[in-house]
């Protein structure tokens, strides 16, 4: 009687913390980041995975309309707008330093040049052309 006692209450607590464990699940669903004052990173340009050279190319968009970054070499400004998921670059301009490796500098121009809307997932910021291809992929970095 008592072996069975012992048996069933083992059994319950057993069953209690099994059902009370998460599982392990390394895909975590984050928010939405906003496309203004976040800082994102570039993980692709054209299809081609960002190399970094000196310093990662980055955009930044700023509540105000304006863009900054950084192309890979040469720093960049600018101002947007968008309209639900459009959006369009204007009076684009940048540093003319000569580096190096003008790989990254010259795909990131493109990129910004033939964007047409853009989307949000989570951290990931994607444009898009006007075939509705996607032609870069970003990251959000916190400081």
């Amino acid at each position: 009687m008592i072996n069975k006692l012992i048996l069933s209450a083992s059994i319950a607590v057993s069953t209690l913390f099994v059902g009370c464990t998460t599982p392990n699940n390394n895909h975590v669903i984050k928010p939405n980041v906003s496309l203004t004052n976040t800082y994102f990173k570039a993980l692709s340009l054209n299809g081609a995975k960002v190399e970094v050279f000196e310093k990662e190319a980055y955009i930044r968009f700023d509540t105000k309309d304006a863009i900054t970054g950084y192309l890979g070499c040469n720093s960049f400004f600018g101002s947007f707008t968008t309209q639900d998921k459009n959006i369009s670059f204007e009076n684009v301009g940048s540093t003319k330093m000569m580096c190096p490796n003008m790989k990254t500098e010259d795909a990131f121009a493109n990129v910004l040049q033939n964007t047409k809307t853009y989307e949000i997932k989570g951290e990931t910021l994607n444009f898009f052309d006007e075939k509705g291809q996607k032609i870069s992929t970003f990251e959000a970095v916190y400081f």
